[in-house]
């Protein structure tokens, strides 16, 4: 059971949102009363301060996961038969032919925004409301950091994503605000981090699960020093090993399969998460993207599965015939929970369905074509949406950044135990433990894309490695393409963006 703050305080948010969808009153008078109407009681205060992380799963488990794997190595929305073509917005983002209209870029650009409007939104109101006599759950110093945290978060993934992004820190203001330089917005995240990481919570807490901790807070750091270098120009790579060194409390747990299990919640390697419950905290559905259409009868699942996403050939064959991590893979004939054949429905009709590795092409596959990541544990009888938690950072992907910025720092020697005990974990013994001689960069990047697989990383692990513009499967080389242009209706509307 879930008993984190976001999860006990959402029927209070639902309440909220219900009565501004409900109050009919013009723009003028809903933006002169929104804080004594919406600002009045712990509840409504509370409900307000817990509205940015209900973004987080367009944010970071939608829009950026999506972008981000999409035009990687790692996964591919392939066309099957008469199904997966849907405006070719999936090919684009496989062979990097997006264009500034294209709907997911878009979606990242937007849902971001509007996360860092909802926590400007809070910032903005809270300072006009008295809470003295509020009992709030936290205090209100703390519900400010996570807001000002949480929206630097935000502003990562926008320079991840896009580079000179425009910040804005008050609603509404600038209209047309310009962008700044990344290494501004870099500068910007840095400052807020500073600001608060001290009245952020820590685990343990009662507060702590699924909010913006200390932990997560060093992180992010960690992340854009991590990549300072492409954002910047400016390599970080000993700030990484330092705010990874201050990452308290989390460990590397013996399974790997343990921070996707469904019931995540106590995983002592997850920093930051998304929770989801089944029936009240609905958005995780990546079964439903990956899984066949028959999969559904295979682990009596209440709706069908889209058959849309399916492991790209090379990357399935980057894993060793002995590393555990093959078993987040569904591949080969599959069965139904008595062991009876899964039929195909559309080229295999009536057919056992066997999914293969090898897949024809981007453009012409079949319903049996690739295999299929079930990385988050599915359990049978499940309904559309997941009860795990998503994982947005774990510790083991610290170590490994941590491990990766010792190996530029010429210091492979001291990398190694932490890169084999990742090793180790996986296959079970230390037969494929590596050397300083085999453990290269490029090495380096295809243990990350196996240990992370699917996870929302890969893009910009590939970025950072100078690899993205590389052919892969179907893929031919392509240039420039490492920052995805600002959506169509961004620089319609304001025209201080150009691409």
């Amino acid at each position: 059971m879930k008993t984190n703050r976001l999860y006990n305080s959402f029927t209070a948010l639902l309440i909220l949102i219900g009565l501004a969808a409900c109050t009919n009153l013009d723009e003028k008078v809903y933006s002169e009363t929104t804080t004594k109407t919406f600002y009045s009681s712990a509840e409504e205060v509370t409900a307000n301060y817990l509205k940015p992380y209900t973004r987080l799963y367009v944010t970071s488990s939608l829009a950026h996961w999506i972008c981000g794997e999409l035009s990687s190595d790692c996964a591919a929305w392939t066309q099957k038969g008469k199904h997966g073509y849907d405006g070719g917005k999936w090919q684009q983002l496989h062979y990097h032919t997006w264009t500034p209209e294209h709907h997911e870029i878009k979606g990242a650009w937007n849902n971001t925004y509007q996360a860092i409007g909802y926590c400007n939104e809070f910032l903005n109101n809270i300072e006009s409301v008295d809470v003295s006599n509020m009992n709030l759950p936290v205090s209100i110093e703390q519900m400010k950091a996570e807001m000002r945290a949480l929206r630097a978060y935000h502003y990562y993934l926008l320079v991840d994503n896009f580079r000179d992004v425009p910040v804005v820190t008050k609603v509404g203001e600038p209209r047309s605000p310009e962008p700044l330089a990344a290494a501004d917005v870099i500068q910007f995240i840095e400052d807020e981090i500073a600001a608060v990481i001290n009245d952020l919570p820590v685990k343990g807490d009662a507060s702590a699960y699924g909010h913006f901790t200390k932990a997560a807070a060093h992180m992010l750091l960690a992340k854009v020093y991590l990549n300072s270098e492409v954002y910047t120009g400016t390599a970080r790579w000993q700030d990484c090993i330092n705010e990874v060194d201050k990452i308290q409390g989390y460990t590397m747990v013996a399974d790997w399969k343990e921070p996707f299990k469904a019931r995540n919640e106590n995983c002592d390697e997850n920093i930051f998460v998304i929770p989801f419950e089944e029936s009240k905290i609905t958005g995780f559905y990546h079964h439903a993207f990956m899984m066949h259409y028959s999969h559904q009868h295979g682990f009596n699942l209440q709706y069908m599965p889209w058959n849309g996403i399916v492991v790209q050939p090379d990357h399935y064959r980057s894993f060793d015939a002995a590393d555990t991590r093959l078993e987040q893979f569904l591949v080969g004939p599959q069965f139904d929970q008595d062991g009876n054949p899964l039929l195909g429905v559309e080229e295999a009709k009536d057919e056992p369905l066997v999914l293969t590795v090898d897949i024809t092409s981007m453009t012409n596959s079949r319903e049996d074509e690739g295999a299929r990541s079930v990385k988050y544990e599915v359990v049978v009888g499940e309904a559309w949406e997941l009860n795990n938690d998503y994982v947005i950072w774990r510790y083991t992907d610290a170590l490994m950044m941590k491990a990766e910025a010792l190996v530029r720092l010429s210091k492979a020697a001291d990398a190694l135990p932490i890169v084999n005990d990742v090793r180790e974990r996986a296959f079970g013994n230390a037969d494929h433990n590596y050397n300083e001689a085999t453990l290269t960069l490029d090495e380096f990047l295809a243990e990350r894309g196996r240990e992370f697989s699917f996870e929302g990383h890969r893009r910009q692990d590939l970025v950072r490695f100078g690899k993205f513009g590389e052919a892969w499967w179907d893929k031919k080389p392509t240039a420039g393409k490492e920052v995805f242009p600002y959506p169509l209706t961004a620089t319609d509307n304001n025209p201080n963006l150009s691409n």
